[in-house]
Parts: structure tokens; sequence; C-alpha cells
């Protein structure tokens, strides 16, 4: 067993949210396969949120670039981008621990399985909001922990 950790900081609004609403738009995570086409198991997740709002979201993990919708709008995706979905997991508000200035979430023995499409070693992830928000531009960084 190999095991990697990849850091995606996606871009947010720095308006406030609205929930339901886009919080991010779909996010490439560059290189996150050994091999082009490859799989990998997502075996945990940490959220720091250094704007320390604490909120409930949930990720979508893709094998391909697709519209989610609009940042700060309700989600629209399309039929055909909704097949390359790879699956979605939720980050509750009571998965947060609060260190003070930033609060930190994390899920552990997810076993969500990742592909790439052939040619490629990326995948994306985007995420949907639970809550309302404020964040700064970069105040979210996911940490993705993989095992191939």
């Amino acid at each position: 067993m190999i095991a990697n950790v990849i850091d995606v900081v996606p871009a947010l609004d720095t308006a406030a949210y609205t929930s339901g609403d886009v919080l991010f738009i779909a996010t490439t995570v560059s290189d996150v396969m050994r091999v082009n086409g490859g799989r990998a198991l997502l075996q945990s997740l940490v959220v720091i949120d250094k704007d320390d709002q604490k909120i409930a979201f949930d990720l979508y993990f893709f094998r391909s670039n697709v519209t989610l919708g609009t940042i700060n709008s309700a989600p629209s995706i399309t039929d055909a981008d909704g097949l390359e979905s790879l699956g979605w997991i939720a980050v509750a508000g009571g998965d947060y621990k609060d260190l003070g200035g930033v609060s930190v979430a994390t899920l552990r023995d997810l076993g969500l399985v990742l592909e790439a499409v052939a040619g490629n070693k990326s995948i994306y992830v985007a995420a949907v909001t639970g809550g309302t928000p404020t964040h700064t531009a970069a105040g979210i960084e996911l940490r993705l922990g993989l095992v191939y």
C-alpha cells in the first residue's frame, strides 16, 4: 500500500452564501493518480477552515471538469455532467474542532474510490454549502488522504 496526501485550496466567493448554493466550482486536483486513468481510495479528508465558519457542506468528486453551477448560486448540473460523478461526502458542522482562529474537521475511513479518465491523472472536486457562511477567497483548505 502506498499513501499520499494532496492539498486543495478552492477559490471561494467573499460575499455571504445562501444554504444550498455552490460553495466552490469544480476545482482540479492535479496529478492525484499515480498513472493516467488510475484509481485511488480516498481514505480520509481534513478540512481546514481558516475563516472559522464551521459550516456543513457536501463535497462532490468528478472524474472530469464539470459545471456544477455558478459559485454562490443553486447547483444546475446537466445530466451528462452528472454521469461524471465519483461520489459525495458530507462534512457536518459537528465534525469541526475549534482551535481559536481556525477550525479543523477530520473524516476517517471514507473508502470512496476515485478514478481519473483515460490519459489523465487529475480529478475534480466541487462543493455545495449547507449554511450561510462568509469566507475569504482562500478560506478553506482540503487535505485528501489517499491510498493506492
